[in-house]
């Protein structure tokens, strides 16, 4: 062999292994941008990991003359593999985590009128009464609304009225009294559970919708915490849906409201269920009193206010929760283990079938879950035992979750979560309960089996009919007793370490 045909394979070689060192820097520099996005997990660790990388692409770069040619394919094949793995990994995981906090949501608005009505098209609607809701912070009910308006030029040959009530609205296009009406094109999910509208889907027909993907309520962002490390409340909202996902703004009517309080240094958690029909002064209508459910018509901030007035307690977070998004999650974690009280039947998350739950001890399937949690017919107190049973299946996904160790059933609760839940908590957040989550599980009483010490807040009260003027007509509400309310909130401030629970110090013994 020439010197001329060694000097030309001599600098293929050397060619050849610069291409595998840049690719080991670049994919070493991919590695430690997303090993960045981790924020408040392991920064000792993470740092280590960096520190690490760092150092083999300088060996890989400085000794790159010097490494024979199949030990350094092979090396940095491995090393670049495993960095290629490693950013994809944790770029899906974070893509997951970030989604659950919908920055943008899409709004949507309909024109809808009566099904019996012979209008049909747009071009139909001309010298009709069509109401609007007059609450210019709605984005669906007002400002959507108001688009459809200028696009279509409804007000040309249309009287447009204005209404400070959506119920009173629907009312009066039930009523005849409006042709058609401008509202929320989540307008089933708002009023199916409420009397007088269980059939609204076949009632209405949508002659003209509009929607729009834009930014939250700026008002729906509460909380400016960067980490959870204080005690906090959230408020869990059911938004029981047929669809699934929560790509769209899906108003928490209040079919399921469960505060919660959670205080990181003790572990110790409250539950309480809120009756969706409980007659409360509702925070953005004047603080007039109303259904709970109905002050979810008027966006998230509206309930957590009314909420917060009743009881007294700052709700740093929300979670919105679709409940066929919970069909998932529990089939992701393979089931959950669940004590039934009694036979239970209901429709499936898709309203198609009847499926029913036997009593006693069970795992339960995703669908079979939903049954648990949404039935409240067959129970003795209602909407009341539904929100224990709600907990109680709350507090068995969180058990089942301790369980889980294997990547692939992470990923797949991830997945499930991110496109079936909404919440204002930031993704720094949402990673600093992998903080709280290691705490738990090297404690003493998970070791001893106990993962949450969790008290379950009942509230007492009573059903009552009330007559409503603006509806003319009479409906079931909840009141909740004044003293129920006052020990609730008493119990939730002492987990929250707002005020100390006090001593009993005299002592009373029966003869």
């Amino acid at each position: 062999m020439t010197k001329t045909k060694m000097k030309k394979k001599k600098k293929v070689k050397l060619k050849f292994n610069n291409i595998f060192v840049l690719l080991s820097i670049i994919t070493s520099l991919m590695l430690i941008y997303q090993i960045g996005k981790l924020g408040p997990i392991e920064p000792i660790i993470r740092g280590i990991i960096v520190l690490v990388l760092l150092i083999i692409d300088f060996l890989f770069f400085y000794y790159k003359k010097n490494l024979k040619k199949i030990p350094a394919l092979l090396g940095m094949t491995l090393f670049i593999g495993i960095n290629l793995f490693a950013s994809n990994l944790i770029s899906e995981t974070y893509g997951s985590i970030s989604s659950i906090n919908k920055e943008k949501m899409t709004y949507s608005s309909s024109l809808i009128v009566k099904n019996d009505s012979n209008i049909n098209t747009i071009d139909d609607v001309t010298e009709l009464k069509i109401g609007i809701l007059n609450d210019t912070l709605s984005i669906d009910n007002y400002i959507l609304a108001k688009e459809l308006i200028e696009e279509n030029k409804l007000d040309s040959d249309n009287e447009i009225e204005d209404y400070d009530d959506i119920m009173v609205m629907m009312h009066d296009l039930y009523d005849n009294k409006l042709d058609a009406v401008l509202i929320s094109s989540n307008y089933k999910e708002m009023f199916s559970t409420t009397e007088g509208y269980e059939n609204i889907a076949t009632d209405v027909k949508v002659i003209e919708s509009k929607d729009k993907e834009l930014k939250k309520n700026q008002v729906e962002q509460v909380n400016n915490e960067s980490t959870v490390t204080k005690p906090f409340t959230v408020l869990l909202m059911g938004v029981d849906s047929e669809k699934d996902g929560l790509k769209k703004n899906a108003y928490a009517n209040g079919d399921s409201l469960i505060l919660v309080t959670f205080n990181p240094n003790t572990f110790n958690t409250t539950m309480m269920s809120i009756p969706r029909d409980s007659y409360l002064p509702i925070a953005c209508k004047n603080n007039q009193r109303n259904k709970l459910t109905h002050a979810g018509w008027y966006g998230t901030d509206c309930m957590m206010q009314t909420i917060e007035n009743t009881f007294d307690i700052k709700i740093d977070y929300y979670v919105k929760v679709n409940f066929k998004g919970v069909v998932g999650l529990v089939n992701a974690l393979n089931g959950i283990e669940v004590e039934v009280p009694k036979r239970l039947c209901t429709d499936d998350s898709n309203r198609q079938g009847t499926l029913c739950i036997e009593k006693g001890l069970q795992t339960l399937d995703g669908e079979h879950a939903l049954v648990f949690a949404r039935n409240r017919y067959d129970l003795a107190q209602g909407d009341i035992d539904r929100g224990y049973n709600q907990q109680t299946i709350i507090k068995a996904m969180i058990n089942k979750l301790t369980t889980v160790r294997d990547i692939k059933t992470i990923l797949n609760i991830l997945d499930t979560v991110s496109n079936n839940l909404d919440t204002n908590l930031t993704t720094n957040e949402i990673l600093s309960f992998y903080n709280i989550f290691k705490q738990i599980l090297t404690s003493t009483s998970y070791q001893n089996g106990d993962v949450l010490n969790i008290n379950q807040i009942r509230l007492n009260g009573k059903g009552k009919m009330i007559y409503y003027k603006n509806v003319k007509k009479k409906l079931w509400n909840y009141i909740l007793d004044d003293q129920s309310i006052e020990d609730a909130s008493k119990t939730m401030k002492y987990n929250l370490e707002l005020e100390r629970p006090e001593m009993i110090k005299t002592m009373h013994f029966e003869p």
